[in-house]
């Protein structure tokens, strides 16, 4: 049962911050105005707004998930090298070389970021329909 409800938090809280951002993008466009707009004018204000979050979204979830990748291991390692420098004792590392660092963070588990991958996914469908919708009126 916890399991599921975590997913469902996840999920909720970030289809929630993806149509805050949607709603506000809505509102500095002028979508809720008042000034009668056209259909096509709409479509393309609609198509924008969720276009944004669903790219944010998602762009978030590859970076997340390059990370897990460990693309980014050689730039953690480097930073945490410098700042070793400046230790009073500079050979009192936590990781004498890369491998070994490498090795500890195989040990750390992992969260899931499929969330982000799907919510992103789902906002870009969203937009890409808006699209379909803008070309053909």
């Amino acid at each position: 049962m916890k399991g599921w409800l975590k997913a469902l938090l996840q999920y909720s809280i970030t289809t929630a911050i993806g149509v805050s951002v949607a709603v506000i993008i809505m509102a500095v466009k002028g979508l809720f105005g008042g000034v009668e707009l056209e259909p096509q004018e709409m479509y393309k204000i609609l198509c924008d707004a969720f276009f944004v979050p669903g790219v944010i979204i998602g762009g978030v979830g590859l970076i997340v998930f390059a990370s897990h990748g460990g693309v980014f291991d050689m730039l953690g390692f480097s930073v945490r090298l410098f700042f070793d420098l400046f230790r009073r004792d500079v050979t009192k590392r936590k990781y004498r070389d890369f491998y070994e660092y490498k090795e500890a963070k195989k040990d750390k588990q992992r969260s899931s970021i499929l969330f982000l991958l799907l919510v992103g996914v789902a906002f870009i469908a969203v937009s890409i329909v808006f699209l379909v919708l803008y070309y053909h009126s």
